[in-house]
């Protein structure tokens, strides 16, 4: 199975790099044919496009490759190739905008918005640079371009703090406003009225932008997980049949851990589904072959889980790291309850004193050997769950 699974995520990523690749190819072409320019100078920016995408896609596998063994499932490629190809859509239409009018700053903010800052600043250089290969905009503006969406991608860290919002949508209009006005004058001049409407307008549209869209379009990994949340544990999905076709035994535990720690983390009002689907997954380097811990987190990364999910799996046990988070410490006790009554007899079981006593000791044993004092679950929490599985009927 894990040489399968292997094969599959290779597969994937694969697909998901070439993706980029033909998204910066199409670009330069249609950019070539759009502004009419001749054969060479076309075959110039697909050279430059490929000696984009190849750094950078060695950018994103080397990120992903080594990250000081930290989780860290950001690369998500779908997304990565959705952003890249919709900044080229933007580039393409923004760059028929009179010199200096083109809405870099929005572009960069919304870049930001929807990846981490060094992918959304370099994706930004990139189509910054090609807005001025339509042969009608100077240095000046390539440089007016450049600031402008440096300023977008560190707009976006404030307007991130709701309290900060309002001041980032009054930087953002200023300095719509003002850098290309600065530019223009040292390159032709006294801005002209038409400039100025051209960059009221955009300014306009910017905010409304930052206003209207960035909601929808803010997928990190907290909100774009969230939907990854419910694919990952979908029946369909290909790990969960791939688990259920290695071990039904193995699915049967991984089942009854995700819906213990559901209820368990809906009890003390964490988590639920975070709780739902590290459960399920908490024995994944099972699958991957030794060492144990290593593969879970390999496994779940190449699969681009959210990182709250990886986190959990990289704390199994608390073997290798600390269990850090509420969710975390749930699904560890979870889990350890269902394998202790798995060995045991169900003569021994059938007794609800021994339960009891099973669940207690257990517990007890655990907390006491201070494996969650760094997650955060407070004694209140612990025993509120202690006395819940005590009762909990899917345990027997």
């Amino acid at each position: 199975m894990a040489g399968m699974t292997e094969e599959r995520f290779i597969a994937k990523r694969l697909l998901r790099l070439l993706a980029i690749g033909a998204i910066s190819l199409a670009g330069g072409a249609l950019f070539g044919v759009v502004h009419q320019m001749s054969l060479s100078e076309t075959l110039v920016i697909l050279f430059a496009d490929v000696l984009f995408s190849v750094s950078f896609v060695f950018y994103l596998e080397s990120g992903r490759l080594h990250k000081d063994k930290q989780p860290d499932s950001s690369e998500d490629y779908q997304r990565v190739c959705i952003y890249y190809a919709a900044g080229i859509v933007v580039m393409l239409l923004a760059s028929f905008c009179p010199p200096y009018t083109a809405p870099a700053l929005g572009i960069a903010f919304l870049l930001a918005a929807g990846l981490d800052r060094e992918q959304a600043f370099a994706i930004a250089l990139f189509l910054d640079i090609h807005l001025t290969l339509n042969g009608t905009t100077t240095v000046y503006a390539m440089a007016c371009y450049l600031l402008l969406m440096l300023f977008g991608i560190m707009l976006t860290a404030m307007y991130e703090q709701k309290a900060y919002r309002i001041y980032a949508k009054m930087c953002a209009f200023a300095l719509h406003i003002s850098v290309p006005v600065l530019f223009y004058y040292l390159d032709e001049g006294l801005p002209t009225v038409k400039l100025l409407l051209f960059l009221l307008a955009g300014s306009v549209l910017t905010i409304a932008g930052m206003h209207f869209l960035y909601e929808g379009l803010h997928f990190r990994m907290e909100n774009y997980g969230e939907i990854s949340l419910d694919t990952i544990v979908d029946p369909s999905f290909h790990l969960v049949r791939e688990i259920k076709r290695y071990s039904q035994g193995d699915y049967n535990h991984a089942i009854r851990v995700s819906r213990i720690a559901a209820h368990c983390a809906a009890k003390i009002k964490v988590n639920t589904k975070l709780a739902a689907v590290s459960g399920f997954y908490y024995r994944l380097g099972k699958f991957g072959g030794e060492p144990f811990v290593e593969s879970g987190v390999r496994i779940a990364q190449d699969n681009c889980f959210p990182n709250d999910v990886v986190q959990i799996l990289s704390e199994f046990g608390g073997q290798d790291r600390r269990i850090s988070t509420i969710e975390s410490a749930l699904v560890h006790i979870t889990d350890t309850l269902v394998t202790k009554f798995e060995l045991l007899d169900h003569t021994t079981l059938s007794s609800s004193w021994n339960r009891d006593m099973v669940i207690y000791q257990t517990l007890n044993d655990e907390s006491s050997s201070g494996i969650y004092d760094s997650s955060g679950l407070t004694m209140n929490q612990f025993l509120k769950i202690r006395e819940f599985l005590a009762k909990e009927e899917e345990l027997l």
